[in-house]
């Protein structure tokens, strides 16, 4: 500005001219050439640092210093993976980029006036990464992708997607454009073995989508359960990669079941249990899964249900079991023609099963009658007389039904009797009516079975008598006759009688009356005088005085007859004895004892009994020591 000034005091003037310069505030940021700025850099380029792009401003401020702006770079990744020239506002890459990491960065470029002191203005900078190949392409699965297609499938039907990614830009070029082949097929069912090259156009796949579908007809799983896939996906830049798809060929019941026995037979016992275990079936069946599980039956040859099948589906066997009891004496039960199934859900088959029955010992032997009366024996019988013949049966089958027989031996104790193996009962050894009068003989059947089994009969066998036993004394008497007595006294046999009676163990036509009379050279005797009272007893009358220190006892023999035809007489020795009586004193007694002893030692010792002499032996006597008792 130029400033024209008067001063004046009223009378005097004067004028001067005042310039006045207007000097320049720093009040404009600088501004940026454009609002955004786009850049772009390959990846993987080498010669770091790679310039990018250049960012200008000015400054609007008049007659700024433009030399004096200085630029900076902030954002992520500014200083490592990107610098900028603070003068010209270049902007470089100082590291090798992957786009796959990143494609795009964005910062923001301050520009500040005064050397970086002053004012400050900004600006985006959006720099792209270009793309290049160096990216093969991946199959997401880890080891394996896995699919699956029932067998039999017709072709074209689809199994599976084989979709690789590759991480090269899908947007720009061909980098990232995919194209698919199948490059080989193993059998792996028997992943062992590691795998055997199959037919190769078993499977096709789209070379664009990566659909795998049947390539030819005739899957069998039972040939090739499991196929290995090797699967080439190629980029448009020639790059590869290979995945592997795991085929597994599902099951489809197309096969039926059958007994892996073309034949079948078992025996079983008659005494076995109801759930016994009669045979085990296996069976196979090349389809798997719910396929394979099978059933079992009985469908033909037992009309009366006496068996019944357990199927155990996963392990394809059958257990045929007896559901009811069998009877081997009915013919209908000693053999079964069985008829077998074995199915699945859709197919069966049949075998045919030969079941023999064995006879179990389950009948013992039967006598018919089992009590049998014979007429009376007598009983001189002689030994090796048959008495009478037995037989018994058997139900049963084999050995089963061959019988031995046998006696009792609590019914024949004394071995009287034998029995051979037709059944004839015979005399073993003399027989005596006075020891048994009728014998009940228990005859036993015993089959040969295991165990054993046995009947029984009772045979009762009576003995007709036989004047074999001569009469005895009816008790055993003990007369006694004391001395010093006047005769004639009637003896007192026992306690409550002067009789003499006897007894015959034959049967009473062959016992009373009997009749008692002494030998002839005692019937004059001047001792004894015997007196037959002529109805089954006899009388003994003692005819003198007697002297028991003469003559201590009398056997006297007794002849007794019955009355049997003929008659049995014998001859039973009487004994009387005489009577003691006090009639004698004792004298004094003299006894020499000698003891050894041992050391001076000498245990409580028996010395004997004292010595008394008196002729009379049946006085009470009494002992004690008189005076000093050693």
């Amino acid at each position: 500005y130029k400033l024209h000034v008067l001063a004046s005091d009223g009378k005097w003037e004067d004028y001067t001219t005042v310039t006045v310069n207007v000097v320049n505030k720093n009040d404009e940021a600088p501004v940026f050439t454009v609002n955004e700025y786009y850049g772009s850099v390959t990846e993987e380029l080498d010669g770091s640092p790679v310039f990018v792009l250049q960012v200008t401003a000015s400054d609007p401020d008049k007659d700024a210093d433009q030399e004096a702006l200085r630029y900076s770079l902030h954002g992520q990744g500014a200083e490592s993976e990107f610098i900028i020239d603070e003068v010209t506002g270049k902007i470089y890459a100082q590291r090798t980029l992957d786009r796959e990491e990143r494609a795009v960065w964005r910062f923001v470029v301050l520009a500040t006036d005064e050397g970086g002191e002053g004012l400050t203005g900004f600006t985006d900078v959006i720099i792209n990464v270009w793309d290049i190949n160096d990216n093969a392409p991946i199959f997401p699965c880890p080891l394996s992708c896995h699919g699956d297609v029932s067998e039999n499938s017709v072709i074209g039907t689809s199994v599976m997607e084989m979709t690789a990614t590759d991480l090269d830009d899908s947007a720009v070029g061909q980098n990232a454009v995919l194209s698919y082949r199948i490059v080989g097929i193993l059998d792996v069912t028997n992943s062992k073995q590691g795998g055997v090259p199959a037919f190769s156009e078993m499977f096709s796949i789209n070379p664009t989508t990566g659909t795998i579908t049947v390539g030819l007809g005739g899957l069998d799983r039972e040939q090739i359960e499991s196929y290995l896939l090797v699967v080439e996906a190629r980029d448009g830049g020639g790059m590869t990669g290979t995945g592997t798809a795991t085929i597994q060929v599902k099951d489809v019941n197309d096969h039926a079941p059958r007994f892996i026995d073309h034949s079948c037979q078992a025996r079983i016992s008659e005494n076995a249990e109801p759930n016994a275990e009669v045979l085990e079936l296996a069976a196979e069946d090349r389809d798997t899964g719910e396929n394979a599980q099978l059933t079992f039956s009985v469908v033909a040859g037992d009309q009366e249900q006496k068996f019944y099948m357990v199927s155990h589906k996963q392990e394809q066997h059958g257990v045929l079991r007896l559901k009811k009891r069998l009877d081997y004496e009915r013919h209908s039960e000693q053999k079964f023609n069985l008829t077998l199934k074995v199915e699945d859900l859709d197919f069966s088959s049949f075998l045919h099963c030969m079941v023999e029955v064995e006879d179990y010992n389950d009948h013992a032997p039967v006598f018919i009658p089992h009590f049998l009366s014979l007429a009376p024996l007598p009983e001189d019988v002689s030994v090796g007389t048959s008495v009478a013949r037995l037989v018994a049966s058997d139900s049963d089958s084999g050995q089963n039904r061959d019988i031995t027989y046998s006696l009792s031996e609590d019914s024949d104790t004394e071995g009287l009797f034998t029995i051979d193996q037709s059944g004839v009962l015979y005399v073993a050894r003399p027989l005596d009516r006075e020891k048994t009068a009728q014998h009940q003989l228990v005859v036993i059947a015993t089959d040969h079975g295991i165990p054993a089994l046995t009947g029984s009969a009772t045979v009762q066998l009576p003995l007709l008598d036989v004047n074999d036993n001569g009469p005895e004394f009816e008790a055993a008497y003990s007369p006694v006759v004391f001395e010093n007595v006047a005769g004639p006294q009637v003896v007192r046999l026992n306690q409550t009688s002067t009789l003499l009676r006897a007894m015959d163990r034959d049967s009473p036509e062959n016992g009373l009356p009997f009749h008692f009379t002494v030998p002839p050279e005692y019937r004059y005797s001047n001792d004894f005088y015997l007196q037959d009272n002529l109805n089954g007893s006899a009388t003994l009358t003692a005819l003198r005085t007697f002297d028991r220190e003469r003559q201590k006892e009398f056997l006297l023999p007794i002849v007794m007859s019955d009355s049997g035809h003929p008659a049995k007489t014998v001859t039973s020795t009487l004994t009387v004895t005489i009577g003691d009586q006090n009639d004698h004193a004792h004298v004094a007694g003299e006894k020499h004892i000698s003891i050894n002893s041992h050391r001076g030692r000498m245990p409580t010792t028996v010395l004997g009994k004292v010595y008394a002499p008196d002729p009379d032996d049946w006085d009470n006597k009494t002992y004690v020591f008189e005076g000093h008792v050693p």
